[in-house]
């Protein structure tokens, strides 16, 4: 599973868990969204990246003013 999948289950995973009301929600005793998000971190570890990504840098206003 790459990257992207991971993400995109773990996402799910956090809105389903989110829409849990009534017997389903005390019924649900195993963790999904931890699940992935120690598959995204074991992921990262093989690949030799850091856990997390990098912001993108942004233009300074002087930077901007001056081109």
């Amino acid at each position: 599973m790459d990257m992207n999948e991971l993400f995109y289950r773990h996402q799910m995973a956090l809105m389903a868990v989110g829409s849990r009301r009534g017997a389903s929600a005390h019924h649900a005793d195993f963790d999904l969204p931890g699940h992935y998000a120690d598959r995204i971190d074991a992921y990262r570890v093989r690949r030799g990246m850091s856990r997390y990504f990098a912001l993108a840098a942004r233009p300074s206003a002087a930077s901007i003013g001056a081109a």
